[in-house]
């Protein structure tokens, strides 16, 4: 009767130790831990990425999820967290010149009823070897994340040298529009010619080499109408050089105009139908386009 008794207190005292402790959180020496935490490396240097390795003992009938809640790590620069078979591996970055002690961690858990459980890590060690050596009386190092170039330091100074250059080339640029304007107000303009100045330059130039006899005037002719119409076209306001005589016909009132139409068709004549001038028709022609263009320039002049 007694065996039973105590056997039966025995049942009662493990029941009430699994519903009212709310995880396996064990204490003593190393290999009594729930979770097992190794470094992988043991030592390292500022700027490497080690390995956290987490191994559990789950107990019978207990899950970890995906992503488990672990408490403990809000100090350290994590990287990458992945689970495997019976343990998690987070990937940490040293960022410290000194050895990292990392705590006991805990580990929630969840048993067959959804009810949370916590289990607890052994603490470890990383041992941190410093880049330089110094004394301890002169050690005045920062961490490492102040002293090491994050990725974006090249790109940030190839936009500073961009940057540099559009400006030096725009201050360039705007200096060159300035002294253009500036030299454009210093510059005296040039007048247009006056249409009657041209045409009398221009029949000078023609009458300077002699004017020609017979058929050799045709080229002659040809130049002479270009003057006489590129100067009625000027004073009258109409393109009378792309205009055949009949059409500046229909276009002229004044005597005048009608007069030296009577001129242009008779050197029409000699441009298209081949007709006989002598010299000195050419040299009435000449001084018929004199008589118009003087009669026609502007009064004051």
């Amino acid at each position: 009767m007694k065996r039973y008794f105590f056997l039966i207190i025995i049942v009662i005292s493990l029941f009430i130790s699994e519903c009212l402790i709310p995880g396996k959180i064990i204490a003593g020496n190393y290999a009594d831990y729930a979770v097992r935490a190794d470094f992988i490396p043991k030592k390292a240097v500022p700027g490497d990425i080690i390995t956290l390795r987490l191994s559990f003992e789950i107990p019978a009938g207990f899950k970890l999820p995906d992503n488990p809640e672990i408490t403990g790590l809000k100090d350290f620069d994590i990287l990458k967290k992945s689970k495997r078979a019976n343990g998690i591996e987070i990937d940490m970055f040293v960022d410290s010149m000194e050895d990292i002690n990392l705590p006991g961690l805990e580990i929630y858990v969840y048993d067959q009823d959804g009810k949370q459980k916590t289990l607890k890590s052994n603490p470890a060690v990383l041992a941190v070897e410093p880049l330089i050596k110094v004394k301890p009386t002169e050690n005045l190092l920062r961490p490492i994340k102040e002293l090491i170039s994050t990725e974006y330091g090249i790109k940030r100074i190839l936009l500073l040298v961009l940057a540099a250059v559009l400006i030096i080339f725009v201050i360039i640029a705007i200096y060159f529009i300035f002294k253009y304007r500036q030299r454009r107000k210093s510059d005296p303009e040039i007048p247009a010619p006056v249409p009657y100045l041209k045409a009398l330059n221009r029949i000078d130039e023609l009458v300077a080499p002699g004017i020609p006899d017979g058929r050799e005037g045709k080229a002659f002719c040809f130049i002479l109408s270009e003057i006489l119409r590129e100067y009625m076209g000027a004073i009258r306001n109409f393109n009378a050089l792309e205009m055949t005589t009949h059409e500046i016909a229909g276009l002229v009132k004044d005597k005048n105009d009608i007069q030296l139409l009577n001129l242009l068709k008779r050197i029409d004549l000699v441009k298209f139908a081949d007709a006989f001038m002598s010299k000195t028709a050419f040299e009435e022609q000449v001084s018929l386009s004199l008589e118009y263009i003087n009669r026609t320039k502007p009064k004051e002049v």
